[in-house]
């Protein structure tokens, strides 16, 4: 029976060993893709990826970063249904930037950055450990995430400039809110999909001729 090979997240945090790098990228890229098998529901209209509910022990801190940033997103009107599949990536990429952290942290204990590695002759060299320049992708990867979201202060405030400004256009803000409102807040209202389509394009075949 052959070997079974790692999950890609391992891989990942591993540093990719014995495997073409583009190979598990590939990997995670396919997963996330899965994330939209779910369908969302009246009851549950932003349910958590199937990928991850397939494995909730393993992809807990994914998992516990979904919930967080949902619940962000919820809160400045720009959670919608159609966000499932990028947000799935952010939470992907940021256990996997975590778990290369703590894989860092477990071969260097001491600290530092670079590690003995055992070549195919016997021969030891050292070198910068991989997990070092998997983390610095995976950053890039979250600041560009985290960007589109406004998961930090200087990019959630030039999206509300964007809102408010569409508002002032009348046009429908990232959040699809009542333009007339302007940036005073909305009282609830009872909507069973959580104010999510109300700025989504009409799906095919079902605008007007």
């Amino acid at each position: 029976m052959g070997r079974r090979k790692d999950d890609p997240l391992l891989q990942a945090a591993k540093g990719f060993p014995g495997r073409r790098k583009s190979a598990v990228e590939k990997e995670i890229a396919t997963a996330a893709e899965a994330a939209e098998a779910m369908p969302a529901t009246a009851e549950n209209p932003f349910p958590i990826p199937h990928v991850f509910t397939r494995a909730p022990v393993y992809w807990a801190e994914a998992i516990r970063i979904w919930g967080e940033k949902s619940e962000v997103l919820k809160a400045a009107g720009r959670r919608r249904p159609g966000y499932r599949h990028t947000l799935a990536r952010y939470c992907m990429w940021s256990q996997f930037f975590f778990a290369a952290g703590e894989q860092l942290r477990r071969d260097l204990p001491k600290g530092g950055a670079s590690i003995r590695v055992k070549k195919g002759d016997g021969e030891f060299v050292t070198r910068t450990h991989p997990n070092i320049e998997f983390m610095a992708k995976a950053e890039t990867a979250l600041r560009l995430l985290d960007a589109e979201f406004g998961f930090t202060p200087v990019r959630d405030q030039d999206l509300v400039r964007v809102e408010s400004f569409n508002a002032g256009q009348g046009k429908l803000p990232l959040g699809g809110r009542d333009p007339s409102s302007g940036a005073r807040p909305q009282q609830p209202v009872e909507d069973p999909m959580d104010l999510m389509n109300s700025a989504d394009s009409a799906p095919p075949g079902a605008r007007p001729n």
